[in-house]
Parts: structure tokens; C-alpha cells; sequence
């Protein structure tokens, strides 16, 4: 839907539960935490705390997919059945004193609902702006993360049609991926197209960005897109000789002090760091299903398909740690990083799984109910008085 943005803004009142470090006191500075977890089949979002007791739960327009924003007071909840998308405010209040920030404790709620156009899918949150691409007519939102909280109204960008697109916000760049078009177009924030890339990257899926390299995961490779000046160049790494066949990077992550790209590559990884030439596509013991760097971007840890949870040493590209998690499933169960802690969906169970990362051990499996599928973390750090 263009020009037209209709939302809807819920409060609702709920019993407060204090937020906790892990080990966080009553009464100090540490960090606080809420979970947001999305059912697979109904069209419901619950807030937790780290014992799992539940805060809040919302009726959403259907079942969403979550992703955790900057700054730790939000999440974004997409609805793409329903063509549209919430934003999640966790309960934690900060008020900024300078040499540190207080934290006040509130009900969870739906902050805004907004039917922004059809099939949203990917979105993509760097520096202050989120972007949400629309597989249904190939618009793109841009919300100003600056301002939530106070408005939520975002802008639209067309890029000319029905598509699934991977949008990437990149300083005063919009980069849209293109799936079926199997290019990158590069727009203003404005919405102005100022660039299509001529370099081909096929049946275009997954983006992440590290600093001054921009990466799309295509059919034959990995398409690099670099900042010269005011443009941009591409440069493709095609997949290593002897991949097996239909084997492709579909996911990238990225984390700017690990310094490297790392995509899912079959049964296995593929890790590619800028100026270093190919990939390197270590195995795994099963099919990579999540996976993520840790906050500090040391580790990585990734969520395989015989339930196992492994830490991997993004420097040395071998598993450092492994973890019997969740029972063997072909889905792919959420993943939620914050300080020192992992959350695991377990869909079958009605649980969520916490993993305490510093003592490597499952530390707890939180009775949800339900099918918990989807999760976002709400972290923030400052003082509680």
C-alpha cells in the first residue's frame, strides 16, 4: 500500500516483573533482560523474563517472525500473512544522566501496528535506520530508528516490482538485493535509484555488512559490494571448485571486530573475509539451521539440524564447543544472543532453551507452551534504583 500507512497503537496493563542480569541485583547497575517469543502456528507474542514467567501476551495480525533492534527497547514483530509489522517495546525505560543511564521498569506492550504494504519478509537494521523489504509489490519501508517511541511513520521506496528482496541500509545508502531480478540496485535515502550494479548474482539471497564491504549470497557465490569514493563496485567470489551441486550461501552474518563474512554452505559453513581472496567451507556436523556472532563478535554459534549447538572460533573456523540442545528438527528454531547468554527455541517441547555461554551449559528450559518459534532479546544496560 503506497502513500497510506494505517497503524494501531495498544497499551495494555500488565503485572511488572523485575528484569535481572543474569545476575543482576534488585537494587544496582547490570544488565536487564526480557525475551519476546512468537508462536509457530498462532498469531500470538509473548514477553518473558529470564525465568520464563510471562509479562505480556499480544494478539497479533498473524504469525509474526521477531528481530531484535538497536538499542535493546525494542523488537520488530513481521506479519507477512497480514501485510504488516509491530514494533515491541520491552518495558525498559532509559533515562540518560550522563556518566550512566537508569533503568525503569514498565508493562511490556505493542507500541505500533502498521499495515506498510503486502508480503513484508526481509528487513535489515544498521546505524539508524531499519529497512523492510515487501516481496508483494517491491516497496521498501525505511523507518528512522531515531525516532521510535514517537513516530513510526516510514518512508517508501519502489523499486519497480514484485520481487524478494534483501534491502541493506548502508550509511546514506539503500541497497535492494533482488532474488528473481538476480541483481543489487543502489537508491538514496530519499528513495532516488542512483545505481544498478551490472555484476550477476542468481537466485540472490541473504546480505550482511562489515564496514566498508556490503555481501549478497547468490547461486555461484558471493557478490562483494565496496564504497570508492561516492560509488560502488562489485566484485564476485564464486563458490569453491568441487562444491556439490545446488550448494549455495543463502545467509550471511557478519560482525565488524571478527572482520568476516560467514554464510551457510550445505552441511557446513562458508567463511570469506574481504581482501583475502575465496572461501573457506569447513563442515559441520550437521546442516547449520542459525547462527550468529556472540555481541563482542569472539565467538560463533550455530544451531544444527540434529539439535546440537555448537561454539566455533571464527579465527581458527573449527567448533570449539558443542551442546545437545533441542531434539533434531528440520526447522529452523530461533536464536537469541545477548551478553554472556543464547536463547533456543524448541517448538516441539513448548519450550525455550537457555545456555549460559560463559559456563557452557544449558542452564535452564523455560516452559512457554505452545509452539515458541520465533525470539527476540530486550537487553539494556544501567542502573535500577
Amino acid at each position: 500500500m503506497r502513500g497510506k500507512v494505517s497503524w494501531l497503537v495498544l497499551a495494555l496493563g500488565l503485572a511488572l516483573a523485575h528484569g535481572e542480569h543474569g545476575h543482576a541485583e534488585e537494587h544496582g547497575e547490570g544488565l536487564f533482560r526480557r525475551l519476546a517469543v512468537a508462536d509457530a502456528k498462532e498469531a500470538v507474542v509473548r514477553i518473558l523474563d529470564e525465568e520464563g514467567r510471562e509479562l505480556g501476551r499480544f494478539t497479533v495480525p498473524s504469525p509474526a517472525r521477531l528481530y531484535p533492534l538497536p538499542g535493546g527497547q525494542y523488537a520488530l514483530a513481521v506479519h507477512r500473512e497480514a501485510g504488516a509489522v509491530s514494533f515491541l517495546f520491552g518495558g525498559f525505560r532509559l533515562e540518560d544522566h550522563g556518566d550512566h543511564q537508569d533503568v525503569k521498569e514498565e508493562n511490556p506492550y505493542v507500541a505500533a501496528t502498521l499495515r506498510t504494504g503486502p508480503k513484508p519478509t526481509h528487513n535489515f537494521a544498521h546505524g539508524d535506520f531499519l529497512a523492510v523489504f515487501h516481496d508483494g509489490d517491491g516497496t521498501v519501508a525505511l523507518f528512522d530508528l531515531r525516532r521510535l517511541g514517537l513516530d513510526f511513520t516510514p518512508r517508501l521506496t519502489a523499486t519497480g516490482g514484485t520481487d524478494h528482496g534483501a534491502p541493506v541500509v548502508w550509511g546514506n545508502a539503500l541497497l535492494v538485493g533482488l532474488m528473481e531480478a538476480g541483481r543489487v540496485e543502489v537508491y538514496t535515502l530519499e528513495g532516488r535509484r542512483a545505481l544498478i550494479l551490472p555484476e550477476a548474482c542468481p537466485r540472490l539471497h541473504g546480505a550482511a555488512v562489515l564496514e566498508d564491504v556490503a555481501a549478497f549470497g547468490c547461486a555461484d557465490g558471493v557478490l562483494l559490494v565496496e564504497r570508492r569514493g561516492q560509488g560502488f563496485v562489485g566484485r564476485k567470489v564464486v563458490n569453491p571448485p568441487g562444491s556439490p551441486q545446488g550448494v549455495r550461501v543463502g545467509t550471511l552474518a557478519a560482525h565488524p571486530k571478527a572482520g568476516v563474512f560467514v554464510g551457510n554452505f550445505g552441511q557446513g559453513l562458508a567463511f570469506l573475509k574481504p581482501g583475502e581472496g575465496g572461501m573457506e567451507t569447513p563442515s559441520l556436523p550437521a546442516r547449520p539451521l542459525r547462527f550468529a556472532f556472540d555481541l563482542e563478535g569472539r565467538s560463533l554459534y550455530v544451531l544444527t539440524a540434529d539439535g546440537r549447538f555448537h561454539k566455533v572460533d571464527p579465527v581458527g573456523r573449527q567448533v570449539v564447543g558443542t551442546l545437545e540442545a533441542i531434539p533434531p528438527t528440520d526447522t529452523a528454531p530461533g536464536l537469541a544472543l545477548g551478553h554472556g547468554v543464547a536463547y533456543l527455541a524448541d517448538p516441539g517441547r513448548g519450550e525455550v532453551v537457555r545456555v549460559d555461554l560463559e559456563e557452557w551449559e544449558v542452564a535452564a528450559r523455560l516452559k512457554v507452551g505452545g509452539a515458541p518459534l520465533f525470539l527476540a532479546l530486550f537487553e539494556v544496560e544501567g542502573m535500577k534504583h
